[in-house]
């Protein structure tokens, strides 16, 4: 009986993660009609950082300026570089293992991102994204991440796509009880809000693996 209900309850878990990823992303496209990267790319400096973010150009920054007018600021931002490919699969569904990353910000203050997503190719051309990731804070704060994403790669060459995340505490917030961010227009946060938080976001990766990625709060 125990077992029926933890299965029941995980395809449950697994029906409201597809319906989040498709309502983001039809929130996403809707808003800013799609957007590919600019020419201005982040350049890699070193192996750990990414010194100088993706610039978004022309139409690019008129649609970012709907989402925000729209859902607000993205809450989220980081700017990664693609440091590994490692192709898993080539039979059935071929799948490929990228490893970023790069500098980011939380509400504008400074921190770092190691990540890596899997990426499973559909016949219809789809992207098909599972990802995990560790943000380092500026006063040693541990925060992750998993996402879920559909996308596409487009003519020129860079990849675009929308989907979710849930951002978690591995240590329950506890090594971070002193560290603040701040929030424009509002006192000091904790960290410790991070705990299971819901986002939407927006991600273009250039051709050479320079990428930049915006996320909203869910709800």
């Amino acid at each position: 009986m125990n077992l029926n209900v933890r299965v029941d309850a995980k395809k449950i878990q697994q029906a409201i993660l597809f319906s989040l990823v498709i309502a983001s992303i039809t929130i996403i496209l809707n808003l800013d009609g799609g957007f590919t990267v600019s020419n201005a790319y982040a350049q890699e400096t070193n192996t750990t950082t990414v010194s100088t973010p993706m610039s978004i150009q022309g139409n690019e920054s008129n649609n970012i300026s709907s989402i925000t007018e729209n859902i607000g600021q993205p809450f989220y931002v980081e700017n990664t570089k693609s440091t590994n490919m490692r192709v898993l699969n080539v039979e059935n569904v071929p799948t490929v293992e990228v490893t970023y990353i790069g500098n980011s910000t939380i509400n504008g203050s400074p921190t770092q991102t190691i990540g890596t997503i899997i990426d499973k190719m559909g016949s219809d051309g789809a992207v098909h994204s599972k990802g995990q990731a560790i943000i380092l804070t500026a006063t040693g704060q541990v925060i992750t991440y998993k996402s879920e994403s559909i996308g596409y790669y487009n003519p020129d060459g860079s990849f675009s796509d929308s989907g979710i995340m849930e951002f978690g505490l591995p240590f329950g917030g506890s090594n971070g009880s002193n560290s603040t961010l701040q929030d424009a227009g509002s006192a000091d946060k904790s960290y410790s809000e991070f705990k299971n938080v819901l986002g939407i976001y927006k991600k273009t990766v250039d051709p050479l693996g320079n990428g930049i990625t915006k996320v909203w709060k869910w709800g």
